[in-house]
């Protein structure tokens, strides 16, 4: 049935069920099937085509009373729903549509304009993994500094980290293909007056983290900083490295990570010693998993070389 003056009953459109397609199934081929098929020609108030792709100017409206869910939505060999992308120029409350940088869900204000708020996934956003309480150096033992790729030799026979000294750390076996880290930065035993610059990539900063006055203080601070990648010479790569840079004085450098910023909880893999997960294999298959979760539009993932 058609009209030319659309009310609340003409705007729902009707599904029919084909002769050959039954329940969940003439749901489930409309959505593998409707975005490579030719536009049904229907207009308002006319029945949907299973099976097809339909144009409508007017919204399809289900209202359901029953207990269970109003639309279930199936499909063995793909995906169930797919929204497809394009400029909404005039939101309204409680729409959801996709956007370059994920999905909006449209909220409004106590006047009631909208407001466009991105939903945070692992695709554009990062989550915070705590983790135990994890020492990944100590300039006092030789044990201490076994994670430093860079700084070995800038270190004095007291185990303080000389000034000037760059230290750089990597967390292999705490996190993969990270963002960022919390924890808390301690030094010791220092020589006078000076500072250190705890941060993950980029140019070392003019910022301190941590500052001293004097000789033979222990002073702590806490850190949130970025994680970077490092590349060597000869062309071997490390990611997850944190640079430790000792202004002005010498001092004995302890750094404990509390807390991980990664895009997706698996990359914190310190929370799953054994290095497996029920659906992978072998560690080598969950590094890569780990690495596909970890890239998104704007960040690109390396390997190691």
């Amino acid at each position: 049935m058609t009209s030319s003056e659309p009310d609340r009953s003409a705007s729902r459109r009707t599904l029919l069920r084909r002769a050959a397609v039954t329940g969940g199934a003439a749901v489930a081929a409309t959505a593998a099937t409707a975005a490579n098929a030719t536009p049904a020609a229907a207009a308002n108030g006319d029945p949907l085509a299973i099976g097809q792709a339909n144009q409508a100017s007017w919204e399809t409206v289900l209202h359901g009373t029953g207990p269970g869910a109003t639309l279930v939505l199936q499909n063995d060999t793909g995906a169930s729903l797919h929204l497809k992308r394009q400029d909404v120029t005039n939101p309204k409350w409680g729409d959801i549509y996709p956007t370059t940088a994920g999905l909006a869900h449209v909220t409004t204000t106590s006047t009631g304009a909208p407001v466009r708020n991105e939903v945070l996934t692992t695709a554009n956003a990062t989550m915070l993994v705590p983790i135990p309480p994890t020492r990944v150096l100590d300039t006092r033992s030789a044990a201490g500094r076994a994670r430093l790729l860079e700084g070995h030799s800038q270190i004095d026979s007291q185990g303080r980290a000389v000034a000037g000294a760059w230290l750089l750390v990597h967390l292999d076996g705490i996190v993969n293909y990270g963002d960022g880290l919390i924890g808390n930065v301690t030094v010791a035993k220092t020589e006078k007056g000076g500072f250190a610059t705890v941060y993950g990539r980029g140019n070392a900063p003019g910022a301190s983290t941590i500052n001293w006055w004097g000789a033979g203080q222990l002073l702590s601070n806490g850190v949130i900083t970025q994680l970077g990648a490092w590349s060597t010479a000869n062309g071997d790569y490390y990611p997850d490295t944190v640079a430790i840079w000792v202004q002005k004085s010498a001092t004995a450098v302890i750094l404990d990570v509390t807390g991980l910023l990664v895009f997706h909880p698996e990359s914190a893999v310190v929370n799953n010693p054994k290095g497996l997960t029920a659906d992978s294999g072998t560690s080598g298959v969950r590094a890569d998993v780990i690495k596909a979760n970890a890239e998104r539009g704007d960040r690109e993932v390396r390997s190691g070389a």
